[in-house]
């Protein structure tokens, strides 16, 4: 992907053109891009169904584009036309190189006043997370930010060994949001959160309680939600409680490789198993959108194309036939993890975590991300040698091929 130059002015029309050149060369056309017989006429989407993000009343689209690669003009272009207007970013994605693309894409197109932008930062405090708003404001050019996350709740961060487990529901905390909100900076505010599930299911609950949480970006797949029963009465609780619910994650099981062939109905119907999964997660209604990372042009239109064609919930034999996707491929991040892998395995390393940093860098191509995130784990909670890999993948809720991982992981991010 060829970086964003931000030096180039190029008009409307150029980022258009530069799309439309782009999904030629990928092979792929654009849904609902209307051209005269002078190629001139290039006319957007219309956007892709929305959903309201919780109490808000925004309205965002219920694809939301991931902007963990720092998407070039290119691609930033090709998601509006592919009517997405709900984009995800944060302070350290890309070492900043996606806060600055998308702040000059919104400039030279005039299309930011369309589009709902989230963005995050792994504070240590909530003076820290106050404080830090301006760098954000900066960042993206922008005079307020649509919706303000603390980045990585449950997940420890430098400066701090609390792993925010509590902050959902302290009154410093709500403190902090009342005052982004009230100075006029910030929109809405919330968090991210991809722990484990010991964490994750109680983070969601403390923010029932505190109140003072407007929306959440939250690692999920529909396997989890229907077998975990705490999980599921979590999400309940944040759905009742007005929380807006963003997936993410939900992808991580699902590839090109995976074309099963014990999914004729949905062969039937048109759409590939990342789109079944998809349509799966826009089933669950408590769920207002789907971040997902879409490295290129091809799984941009794939995903877009999901949206559009999505009109009602899977019906029972559908959903079963995307569950048992989820059963029989083997993950690279376990979304459902609750701490019994390392238990099986006698071991005090987090594999989980370990699992996800290496994702972060095989799956997503973020070195800097993975490690970061190795980074943050002690020195015990990295060293999985001598463990019982073989009882971990067998306890591992996505039975994820340990003793293939994690030398990996050692490899490349140690």
């Amino acid at each position: 992907m060829k970086p964003f130059d931000h030096n180039a002015e190029l008009s409307r029309r150029d980022f258009v053109k530069v799309g439309v050149a782009s999904a030629a060369a990928a092979g792929i056309s654009l849904p609902a891009r209307a051209q005269d017989e002078q190629g001139e006429a290039l006319k957007p989407s219309e956007p892709l169904p929305a959903r309201v993000l919780g109490r808000t009343k925004e309205k965002v689209t219920i694809l939301n584009l991931g902007a963990g690669r720092a998407p070039d003009a290119r691609m930033l272009n090709a998601a509006y036309e592919a009517g997405i207007r709900f984009i995800d970013t944060a302070s350290g994605y890309a070492n900043g190189e996606s806060e600055r693309n998308i702040a000059q894409w919104c400039q030279d197109t005039g299309n930011g006043k369309e589009m709902c932008i989230v963005t995050k930062h792994p504070s240590a405090s909530p003076e820290e997370w106050v404080s830090n708003v301006d760098e954000r404001l900066e960042a993206l050019k922008t005079d307020v930010i649509d919706v303000y996350f603390v980045h990585s709740i449950g997940d420890k961060r430098e400066g701090s060994d609390d792993e925010g487990i509590e902050w959902p529901k302290m009154k410093e905390w709500a403190q902090a949001a009342d005052k982004l909100k009230k100075s006029g900076k910030v929109r809405f505010v919330g968090f991210s959160c991809h722990s484990d599930m010991s964490k994750r299911v109680p983070i969601l609950m403390n923010a029932v309680e505190g109140g003072w949480v407007d929306a959440v970006l939250v690692a999920y797949d529909p396997l989890s939600a229907k077998e975990n029963a705490e999980f599921n009465k979590a999400l309940d609780a944040c759905y009742k409680a007005g929380i807006g619910l963003i997936s993410m994650k939900e992808m991580r099981s699902v590839t090109a490789a995976d074309v099963p062939k014990f999914m004729p109905d949905f062969k039937e119907m048109g759409l590939t198993p990342p789109q079944a999964v998809l349509h799966a997660c826009w089933s669950d209604e408590r769920l207002v959108s789907v971040c997902s990372d879409m490295p290129n042009l091809r799984l941009l239109q794939e995903n877009a194309e999901a949206a559009r064609r999505f009109v009602k919930p899977l019906d029972e034999k559908q959903s079963a036939a995307v569950l048992d996707l989820y059963r029989r491929h083997g993950r690279r991040y376990c979304a459902a993890c609750d701490g019994s892998c390392r238990r099986a395995a006698g071991t005090g390393a987090d594999l989980n975590t370990l699992a996800r940093a290496w994702s972060y860098y095989e799956q997503d191509g973020c070195l800097g991300e993975a490690r970061k995130l190795y980074a943050s784990l002690s020195p015990e909670e990295r060293n999985w040698h001598g463990a019982d890999l073989a009882a971990a993948t067998q306890a591992c809720k996505s039975h994820l091929d340990f003793a293939a991982i994690l030398p990996r992981v050692d490899q490349k991010l140690a």
